[in-house]
């Protein structure tokens, strides 16, 4: 209360993410967690959204790829490319191929790939809105103009029942330094980063694309 700063950062040095880069073996079993989520959600998004249109699909701080490599499968055409960190990519090295390939680095300071579309599932609410801004830039400063982005995060509901994603808000809170959002407050950040959003798709499971466009 006294800080601003999540309870997480008190107790370890460079907060959630240093933490988890130092001990390989919690890296690890959060990676699965993450993946055992990702799982549960990308048929809602396979069946949501028509991933043959694009050439080239970069998935932003993808984890173990699972996302992608699905996209992939989805649209045999296309080729991919997983960002993330590099203890992440580095476990990575084996699944790299001619249609699936790695970039480490760090999104807020390292260039990104230009690809025709960026998916970035759940990361966003990971951080404040300044610095969910600047990561939403740096995608934009890789992107062309035809590119598209898929946020792909929970919407708050514009109501006063109880929900998932307002219990996973406070854990936002007390975790790291982000949040969870009103569409209204996604379309602030896309706005102020360089996107329109054109149109949200719910894809079931409290979770929803954020189709956004450069302009």
């Amino acid at each position: 209360m006294r800080t601003g700063k999540p309870a997480a950062e008190q107790v370890t040095p460079g907060g959630v993410w240093a933490y988890l880069a130092q001990h390989p073996e919690l890296s690890r079993i959060f990676d699965e967690a993450m993946t055992g989520k990702a799982h549960g959600q990308i048929a809602g998004i396979l069946s949501s959204y028509d991933f043959s249109i694009f050439n080239t699909v970069a998935d932003i701080g993808g984890g173990r790829g699972h996302l992608l490599q699905a996209v992939l499968g989805a649209a045999p055409n296309a080729t991919g490319v997983l960002f993330d960190q590099p203890h992440v990519v580095e476990d990575m090295a084996g699944t790299a191929s001619a249609r699936f390939k790695l970039q480490a680095g760090d999104f807020f300071k390292d260039a990104l790939p230009v690809c025709d579309a960026y998916m970035i599932m759940q990361v966003i609410h990971d951080w404040s809105d300044q610095q969910a801004v600047e990561i939403l830039s740096a995608i934009r400063r890789a992107a062309p103009a035809h590119a598209k982005l898929l946020l792909i995060e929970g919407i708050v509901p514009d109501d006063s029942n109880p929900s998932w994603i307002k219990m996973l808000d406070i854990f936002m809170l007390v975790m790291l330094t982000g949040k969870e959002r009103t569409r209204r407050e996604f379309e602030d950040l896309l706005a102020a980063s360089g996107f329109r959003l054109d149109k949200v798709i719910d894809i079931g499971l409290g979770t929803s694309i954020l189709d956004a466009s450069v302009i």
